[in-house]
């Protein structure tokens, strides 16, 4: 049986591409007694990379969700139905008395919402599990104006911590909370500060601002627009090379926060693994940042992975995680990985990048767009040749 057969054998249903597990170390089996692990959610974006990486490791993986999000994965696995969302853990009061008191070696927890809910789960399992793992984000640094963070930098000021789960705050501070919350609640945990995870999968299915532009754009090919801006760099989270890192932590039991994403990357290089993932487009226009943003192609929010300020934005110091363990897969796998899931998605290919879709207006630049700026770089450029 290989191993693509046996992840199917325990129920999963996902498409993504399977994780490759990291070398077991040492002489005695690792099978020989298998770990529990509780994943937290695992149905959702992040959650069945993270499963199948267990699983492929040889693990007892119990998921711990409501039962509504993408029923059809997992059927095999058992499942702890619970309801994080209501106050005053009502929701995991109902959990069975023997799921209470079995001895968790592992939980994983990818919950980006309230960290009240992740206080909750912590204070009513205390004493119950081993190893802690949160998913955070590099967004959890108070300033991003200098390169190569380090998991030493202050973090976020901090409101006092939410009394109800209803209490809202905006995506930076409910991570920071809830890593406050671990480093109280917890001894042994290790946090992952993410940096945009790209995967298979997307965080929002159905709707098109989620799709991967880049790949995306060099697979339709053509004549293409790129900023030829100075020192332009790149970085992102790989959901394989995450999960992967996460297995590795709970078999070394290495605790602490890590930034997890792949080093700083010239963009250049980026459009060069996209071209090997898709193909040589017919023209690439590599145009001057500034006509671009004269033009309303705007950094970050017009154009993805172009961004100047704040200085640090794409600079993400990853050594301490790449000595502990971290092994990034090839960029031009990640690419491969984005467009399958894009083809399974949209099998047609029929997103419209930048125009106004039934009264949505999708993020990025069209078409026309594009082909205007084109035009309008090939008119400026004579121009100035010709002076």
């Amino acid at each position: 049986m290989n191993k693509r057969d046996f992840i199917k054998t325990l129920g999963t249903a996902s498409l993504l591409p399977l994780v490759t597990p990291l070398p077991t170390f040492g002489t005695t089996s690792f099978f020989s007694k298998q770990k529990k692990v509780l994943i937290l959610g695992g149905r959702g974006f992040l959650g069945p990379t993270i499963v199948e990486a267990f699983i492929a490791s040889g693990y007892d993986v119990t998921l711990l969700n409501r039962g509504k999000t993408n029923v059809h994965l997992f059927k095999n696995l058992p499942v702890i139905i619970a309801d994080r969302e209501k106050e005053n853990k009502q929701g995991l009061r109902t959990i069975a008395k023997k799921h209470k008191e079995t001895y968790w070696d592992i939980v994983v927890d990818t919950w980006q919402k309230s960290p009240k809910a992740v206080a909750d789960f912590l204070q009513e399992f205390k004493g119950q599990f081993g190893h802690y793992h949160y998913i955070s984000t590099i967004s959890v640094y108070d300033k991003w104006d200098k390169k190569y963070i380090q998991e030493d930098e202050p973090l976020n000021p901090l409101p006092k911590f939410p009394e109800t789960v209803e209490e809202h705050f905006r995506y930076a501070i409910r991570k920071t909370l809830a890593e406050e919350a671990i480093r109280e609640h917890c001894k042994d945990f290790t946090i992952y500060r993410s940096h945009g995870i790209r995967s298979y999968r997307v965080g929002r299915p159905g709707n098109p601002d989620s799709e991967p532009f880049w790949p995306i754009r060099f697979f339709r090919g053509g004549e293409i627009i790129l900023p030829n801006v100075q020192n332009h760099h790149m970085q992102f989270t790989d959901a394989i090379s995450l999960a992967n890192f996460v297995v590795h932590c709970s078999k070394s039991k290495i605790y602490g926060s890590f930034n997890v994403a792949n080093t700083p990357t010239p963009f250049k290089d980026y459009v060069s693994s996209l071209i090997h993932a898709t193909q040589t487009p017919k023209k690439m226009h590599w145009i001057d940042g500034d006509f671009l943003i004269k033009n309303d192609i705007i950094p970050y929010k017009i154009m993805p992975f172009w961004r100047e300020t704040p200085k640090g934005s794409y600079y993400f110091n990853v050594q301490k995680a790449i000595s502990a363990g971290l092994v990034n897969r090839p960029m031009v796998e990640v690419i491969s990985d984005q467009l399958e899931g894009y083809k399974h998605r949209y099998p047609n290919d029929d997103i419209v990048f930048g125009e106004n879709i039934n009264g949505q207006q999708i993020k990025y630049y069209s078409s026309d767009k594009e082909k205007e700026i084109i035009k309008k770089w090939m008119l400026h450029t004579n121009k100035k040749n010709h002076e």
